[in-house]
């Protein structure tokens, strides 16, 4: 198996700031006050730090949910579902090349997709184990979502290629 590309320290970088930026848009657009984000918490990995399982082709990114537990003892603290962003650096790198996106632009786009999805399986508006018959709907829904809050962000980069690519980017 080839070694796939992964971010470097630059890079990474950006990534913290699209992750602050998406964030803020997410919550602008939702009205998510910060004790609700923390009925939701998320983190975002990139490759280096990806479990084997969340690594695929399919995908600039992809959201999983883990179940967490934080005991002392027998005394349970808190549980609930963790979200995990997971990047895909391989893929976001290989799209920004073939889409001559900035590289800040395109993980705004995809980090704010994946939080769309985190908002919507936080606050149970979809089912984390949707069908899969009934993904490609799903997905139509969060890219128009995410579509409309970058509408309002006025990055003009990504206005500009989304203004000649009305399907999905990639």
């Amino acid at each position: 198996m080839h070694e796939l590309s992964c971010f470097n320290p630059s890079q990474l970088r950006t990534v913290r700031q699209a992750r602050a930026r998406a964030a803020v848009l997410v919550s602008a657009y939702y009205c998510v006050a910060p004790r609700e984000w923390q009925r939701m918490p998320y983190e975002v990995k990139t490759l280096r730090a990806l479990y084997q399982s969340e690594v695929t082709d399919a995908a600039l990114a992809q959201t999983v949910c883990y179940n967490f537990k934080r005991a002392a003892g027998s005394l349970v603290l808190k549980e609930g579902d963790l979200y995990r962003i997971c990047l895909q650096d391989h893929r976001i790198l290989d799209a920004m090349h073939h889409t001559q996106l900035h590289l800040g632009s395109l993980l705004t786009y995809v980090i704010t997709h994946e939080l769309v999805h985190v908002v919507r399986f936080g606050q149970r508006l979809q089912r984390i184990d949707l069908p899969v018959e009934l993904r490609d709907d799903e997905e139509r829904k969060v890219e128009k979502t995410t579509r409309t809050i970058l509408a309002s962000a006025g990055d003009t980069n990504l206005c500009h290629f989304f203004s000649g690519n009305p399907a999905s980017p990639f």
